[in-house]
């Protein structure tokens, strides 16, 4: 249970932090996009943490 739960959290924060940067850069090259998914990115990396310190 242990093993899944930090490949669960893992999973969640490498994808949030790609998300993130992805998002980050598409606004640094000016490009406008109607929603960003900025927030979901620290959304899954904050639920990452939580369960990996669960």
């Amino acid at each position: 249970m242990q093993v899944v739960r930090r490949v669960v959290a893992g999973a969640l924060l490498l994808c949030g932090a790609l998300l993130g940067t992805r998002e980050l850069r598409r606004q640094a090259a000016g490009r406008g996009v109607k929603k960003s998914l900025i927030g979901l990115a620290f959304a899954l990396c904050a639920v990452g943490v939580l369960i990996s310190q669960a």
